[in-house]
């Protein structure tokens, strides 16, 4: 059950961390999609002004673009390779969404990546190392540190992203948004909840390697 909640959840939060880099950087991108939500909002009589929200703008190809990702996990769930992705290569790269939407917005803006701004990619590199410790420490160890690993990388990007510890901004649809922030933690404790049931039998048998 956990690794079929993991393909799910997994295959939204790239779905959604995808569509929302490739728009950032090519901005052109969107234009077809703004249009179809437009015509969304016709249909559902919702209020519409010059100004478009984004919702439909960007769900629409990032859900479309998570259904693909997961068909491709369904249709290979025997394959060793698949069980890979997804034990290491998944928490990896759920990690790694924040930081590739952040350094993608400042490129396309021209804004400087100097300090205190670096402070992200010290974050990223502990939050990497703890991964690893995650993977290979002892269950108990292992469990309080992913946990906490995983809240303060949460937490950490919540006061990055909205300049100190303020309201969460739901006018934002991107990942970029709150909503890619409580997607992203919950992915995360979806592949620590599947990685625990992996090391379930070599907690029996006390030995600690996946």
């Amino acid at each position: 059950m956990s690794r079929l909640l993991l393909e799910v959840f997994f295959s939204i939060n790239i779905g959604y961390a995808g569509t929302s880099t490739v728009f950032c950087a090519i901005p052109s991108a969107s234009i077809p999609f703004a249009h179809l939500e437009v015509y969304l909002n016709q249909i559902l009589h919702i209020r519409q002004t010059d100004y478009v929200r984004g919702y439909f703008e960007v769900w629409v190809p990032s859900l479309t673009l998570a259904l693909c990702i997961w068909t491709v996990f369904r249709l290979s769930r025997h394959l060793s390779f698949t069980q890979e992705v997804l034990r290491s290569a998944a928490g990896v790269g759920i990690l790694l969404c924040p930081s590739a939407i952040w350094v993608c917005m400042y490129e396309r803006n021209g804004w400087s990546l100097q300090w205190p701004y670096k402070m992200v990619f010290g974050e990223l590199t502990l939050a990497l190392i703890c991964l690893w410790m995650f993977l290979k420490a002892p269950w108990p160890a292992a469990l309080w540190l992913g946990i906490s690993a995983f809240l303060a990388h949460s937490l950490f990007w919540f006061w990055f992203t909205n300049d100190g510890f303020h309201g969460l901004e739901w006018g934002i649809p991107g990942y970029s948004g709150p909503a890619g922030l409580i997607l992203g933690f919950c992915s995360a404790l979806v592949w620590g909840l599947y990685i625990h049931e992996l090391r379930q039998p070599h907690i029996k048998t006390g030995t600690v390697h996946l």
